[in-house]
């Protein structure tokens, strides 16, 4: 009877190890506002706040605005700059 049940706990400890590890790694996410650059022209841009919550968690799919998907949601980087490009949050 020890012989089986040591096995059993050992796969049942490793798979719950493994699963708490992956559920700490997708909680990492961090949830920042997304900007869009806005060109006025002659060399003059705003980052404007898009009003939709993106993660910095890099994934197949890059966060865009709703209002026009074509444009690339970014982190604020200044009034004139906006900075690294934030991807859509993960369920």
């Amino acid at each position: 009877m020890k012989k089986f049940i040591f096995p059993v706990v050992l796969v049942l400890v490793g798979t719950g190890s493994a699963f708490a590890t992956k559920m700490v790694k997708e909680s990492n996410q961090a949830i920042e506002a997304g900007y869009r650059l806005v060109n006025h022209g002659e060399g003059q841009f705003e980052c404007i706040n898009a009003d939709k919550d993106c993660s910095t968690v890099a994934t197949a799919n890059v966060c865009t605005w709703s209002a026009d998907p074509s444009v690339q949601l970014r982190a604020v980087g200044s009034e004139t700059m906006c900075g690294e490009l934030l991807y859509e949050i993960q369920p």
